[in-house]
């Protein structure tokens, strides 16, 4: 089964079009063009339970997020395709990026043994990099509220919706949750959970917030205390730059984890994979080993 987001990343119509052709040259499936956020769970769900062997997500990170929820825990296999903008979890699969030369690797792969994989849980939903709380996930749906300059502007639209955010948000400047797990307890005001890095890239530059976290292992924890405008170009400086994000005064950084819980003093934005949730007061997050089989 190929499942394909058709407006995701910035490859034209046309292009995408040669992508799903060169596809059914190599593999026997069906395919399946998703209209609506949140459809491509159903849908690679009924693949599993109809004993696909392999379920292609060909799209960004948002979408193979919905398809890694659907065959999440069966025996069907994931694929990935990159079409999105940044495709992080590609990118730390060691995935090519050109979508022509990921055919390739995927059809070279299938005489092997797929890889397992573990995800991260926030409540019922699995991440496969990343889910926030909070300033990050309000950032996360300004995004995808302007799907067509998220595909003109790509990867620096995300940026200028966080710093939009944080320019006309007033009340991410003092914490209004609780972070709490074997690292102690903690107010902040953005909290990102970690299941493999790094966090994003902007010129192709990786943004790394959790220096520790590895895929195959635990989950790493970054929340910021405070959110202040002033401190924005010293947060991008040190997370594109020095790289040493982790050690500015306001950071709380724990890694290598298996649960912890975020409740707020009112409800907050949550996303996971940059793919906007509803908001909640309270959620848990934990680390689900094995769960997910790819084919990388």
């Amino acid at each position: 089964m190929l499942i394909v987001n058709p407006t995701a990343g910035r490859l034209s119509d046309s292009v995408r079009g040669e992508v799903v052709d060169a596809l059914r040259a190599r593999f026997d499936l069906d395919v399946f063009v998703t209209t609506a956020r949140d459809t491509g769970i159903a849908v690679a769900q009924n693949a599993a339970e109809g004993g696909a062997r392999l379920v292609i997500a060909f799209g960004g990170d948002g979408h193979v997020n919905e398809v890694a929820n659907g065959v999440a825990g069966t025996d069907s296999t994931l694929g990935i395709v990159p079409g999105g903008t940044m495709n992080v979890f590609a990118r730390a699969l060691g995935l090519p990026l050109d979508p022509f030369a990921a055919i390739e690797r995927l059809a070279g792969t299938l005489e092997r043994e797929p890889r397992r994989v573990p995800l991260g849980q926030m409540d019922d939903r699995y991440f496969t990099f990343s889910a926030g709380c909070g300033f990050d996930a309000e950032a996360a749906e300004r995004v995808e509220r302007y799907v067509p300059n998220k595909r003109r502007y790509g990867e620096l639209f995300f940026y200028w919706s966080a710093f939009r955010v944080l320019a006309g948000s007033y009340r991410h400047r003092k914490p209004f949750m609780t972070l709490q797990g074997p690292f102690g307890t903690h107010r902040v005001a953005m909290a990102i959970a970690s299941n493999a890095g790094p966090y994003a890239y902007l010129l192709n530059r990786p943004i790394n917030i959790a220096p520790e976290v590895r895929l195959d292992a635990g989950i790493d924890i970054f929340a910021l205390r405070t959110m202040r405008i002033e401190a924005f170009p010293v947060y991008a400086w040190r997370a594109a730059v020095s790289r040493d994000l982790t050690h500015h005064e306001g950071v709380v950084y724990a890694s290598n984890l298996t649960e912890f819980t975020l409740t707020g003093d009112r409800a907050f934005a949550r996303h996971v994979d940059g793919e906007p949730l509803t908001p909640g007061r309270s959620v848990r997050f934990r680390l689900v080993p094995d769960i997910l089989k790819v084919q990388a």
